[in-house]
């Protein structure tokens, strides 16, 4: 009986000290969201002193945080000439969490969100001046209060990333993406090391975390499996995920240079870029909740034995030039097929038809989704099947038996010429309850 009564206690502790937690977390991301869209900030328009002071407060809540400054005051600076020869000057706020790993901590997380916004009208309306401010509560204060959030539940378990994290504060997005253009393929030398860009934008305006949607701009095995693997912990909200792309946002510039990415919105709505976009109107517990779950995915990426592999748009020069290069299947104008379907027939067909989930590992409760990628050869024939994600060896063992076991597959193609494809499938282990 005391030992049922210490454990009822434990437990309510521990719900109580969460409550407090959620509280303490959505109180700074709506101190945050205050901040930005002040109207003493008159819309943070690009390159303007408003947006400069959007900055310094980004700035001196890494500060507060322990998160140390990539680039120190005044930030990572940089300027543009603009038609008539206007001069638009920003600057992106870089903290950076260094991993532990020795091997690893040169690899990266980005976790990227635009702090800038459009700026103000002088109107007459009335018969009087009005100023009318956008003042951008959604778009983008949402994105930037969660990814401030993310950053310090990060800082607070900082020994347990193998990755180092960086987390961004764009400039000039509104003027097309130059923050996050300039970070990428000017200022941050090792951008080729970055495993994952984590893109938050208008994050604020949802009833439920459902309403949360991610896109991956393209289809990517290895990342959806992360995301679904994110979902399925506990007391964790399910978003919607799309391998398609949304809307355009600092994610774009990462994507065109073949780095995996996930845009984070709650979606497009009435109020977006009008006066209308105000803090009242956002919903904090589902900005929590992003955070968790963002904070989550972050971790698993840093923490992964391998870095996401590059998507079909990264330069590979040695490839290209390969009279045997291997295509992926979104490269080819015919893919191959498993009788006379894709790769979601050969899953539900032959390998979760075929496979045997190892009594060992029953007994043990293990479960989960492995990832395993092989080759198509010309000839149809499957070759080179291993494990990119591990979730145990006996799991793994199996899948790899599975696949290897594969009747042949019709070739995919170039310009009618049989080609080589890497395909890459998650095979799922799951217990009944």
């Amino acid at each position: 009986m005391i030992k049922k009564i210490s454990v009822t206690i434990a437990l309510l502790t521990i719900c109580v000290a969460g409550l407090f937690a959620q509280t303490e977390a959505t109180d700074r991301m709506k101190r945050d969201v205050a901040v930005l869209s002040a109207d003493s900030l008159l819309g943070r328009a690009s390159g303007t002193l408003w947006e400069l002071k959007a900055a310094r407060y980004i700035e001196s809540i890494f500060e507060k945080s322990g998160i140390n400054l990539l680039y120190p005051f005044p930030g990572q600076d940089f300027s543009l000439v603009m038609d008539g020869n206007d001069t638009l000057r920003s600057q992106n706020i870089v903290g950076i969490i260094e991993g532990w790993d020795p091997k690893l901590k040169d690899q990266y997380i980005v976790v990227g969100a635009h702090y800038d916004h459009l700026g103000y009208n002088n109107m007459f309306f009335n018969g009087r001046d009005t100023v009318q401010i956008f003042r951008g509560a959604d778009d983008n204060a949402s994105g930037v209060a969660v990814m401030m959030e993310v950053a310090r539940l990060a800082k607070a378990q900082s020994f347990n990333f193998r990755r180092s994290l960086l987390f961004v504060a764009f400039g000039a997005e509104e003027r097309g993406m130059i923050g996050s253009w300039y970070f990428a393929n000017r200022a941050f030398a090792p951008v080729n090391n970055i495993s994952l860009m984590v893109n938050l934008d208008m994050v604020g305006r949802a009833s439920q975390g459902s309403d949360l949607k991610l896109f991956t701009v393209l289809p990517n095995t290895e990342l959806v499996t992360l995301l679904k693997d994110v979902s399925d912990m506990p007391a964790m909200i399910t978003p919607q995920i799309h391998t398609t792309d949304y809307f355009p946002s600092d994610h774009r510039v990462f994507a065109t240079l073949g780095i995996p990415v996930v845009l984070f919105t709650t979606s497009l709505h009435s109020d977006y870029h009008t006066p209308k976009d105000t803090p009242e109107k956002l919903n904090l517990r589902t900005m929590e909740d992003i955070s968790q779950y963002a904070f989550n995915l972050v971790k698993s990426a840093a923490n992964s034995d391998n870095m996401l592999e590059r998507t079909v748009l990264a330069a590979d020069s040695l490839k290209q030039g390969s009279a045997d290069k291997i295509y992926s299947q979104n490269e080819v104008d015919k893919r191959a097929t498993f009788q006379k379907s894709d790769e979601r027939k050969f899953l539900q067909k032959w390998v979760h038809h075929y496979l045997r989930y190892p009594p060992a590992a029953v007994e043990e409760g293990v479960q989960g989704r492995v990832i395993a990628e092989f080759i198509v050869e010309k000839d149809g024939e499957i070759t080179n099947v291993k494990v990119t994600k591990s979730v145990d060896e006996l799991l793994d063992a199996e899948a790899i038996r599975v696949i290897k076991a594969s009747p042949k597959w019709r070739a995919a193609s170039v310009a009618g010429n049989p080609v080589r494809v890497k395909i890459s499938i998650p095979v799922e282990f799951k217990l009944k309850r």
